[in-house]
């Protein structure tokens, strides 16, 4: 890719620069990042607009796919540091409130 450029220095730092109808495809599109075995990273992805139940349901659906695919990515020897398990606990405290909703219902 010509448009990636790295640091001299390491910690790892990337700067993705994209031209303009690479930052259109971006708005309107799913990035997943592969490693070179092909192997799935990571996905970043825009919140889709909730304009109905549906969407707001699917959006609900995508997130908790995005979730799960993080949680698949920590092991045992990870340390999360405390503000990640307090977001952690509120996202999926917000889960359990829209599935105990869906409950009684």
């Amino acid at each position: 890719m010509d448009n990636v450029t790295s640091p001299l220095v390491p910690p790892a730092t990337c700067v993705i620069k994209l031209d303009q109808n690479q930052y259109t495809f971006f708005q309107q599109s799913r990035l997943e990042i592969h490693s070179p075995d092909g192997k799935f990273l990571t996905a970043i992805a825009k919140p889709l607009p909730s304009k109905t139940d549906d969407d707001a349901i699917y959006q609900l659906w995508s997130q908790a796919c995005v979730l799960e695919l993080l949680f698949a990515q920590v092991n045992e020897q990870i340390k999360l540091p405390p503000r990640a398990i307090n977001s952690l606990a509120y996202v999926l405290g917000r889960i359990d409130g829209h599935l105990r909703k869906q409950g009684a219902m």
